[in-house]
């Protein structure tokens, strides 16, 4: 088995192909803790109808990394499509925010002010179910021996940022 197998093998995630290829082409390399939380959300979050327009994106290594996730997905999609394969679900960019925000420090009532959502505002348990995604992802990121040591120490970084508040009290109950 190759280094990139061995990689995959150890990545528990529906998009687990995606994200291999976001680690070895270093995609998230170079991301703050809050930036690595909103771009690797695109691949496990998934909103709960189908939203017309694209949700916004913090700017700059933010939007560059998932624009970069979005190409790679695009580069997987059409090769699944080719092969006859099932194709790997597209990012969704509705938590990016509201994990970023919240990554940050944020208070709780303006981070879910923030979700893509049709009818206004995130409930309070939809985040904590996609933040807990989150954190799963991060804490795989930060244990994968095809993540750089910089991306694997802000993934830990990431995820002390993330589990606090609500979070921090789901985490222990």
């Amino acid at each position: 088995m190759t280094d990139a197998g061995r990689m995959l093998g150890r990545i528990w995630t529906e998009a687990d192909l995606l994200v291999a290829e976001c680690l070895r082409r270093g995609v998230w390399d170079g991301l703050a803790p809050a930036e690595l939380a909103a771009a690797v959300s695109v691949v496990v979050f998934e909103a709960r109808r189908d939203v017309d327009e694209r949700a916004s994106l913090p700017r700059g290594p933010v939007a560059d990394a998932v624009d970069e996730t979005l190409k790679l997905w695009s580069e997987i999609e059409a090769d699944e499509a080719a092969r006859g394969l099932s194709a790997t679900r597209e990012p969704d960019l509705g938590f990016a925010w509201p994990v970023f925000r919240w990554a940050r420090g944020e208070a709780l009532a303006k981070v879910l002010g923030s979700g893509h959502e049709i009818d206004g505002e995130m409930p309070a348990g939809d985040f904590v179910r996609w933040a807990r995604q989150v954190v799963d992802l991060l804490g795989q990121l930060s244990d994968s021996g095809g993540a750089s040591p910089e991306l694997r120490s802000t993934a830990r970084q990431a995820i002390a940022a993330i589990n606090r508040g609500v979070l921090a009290y789901h985490t222990s109950a």
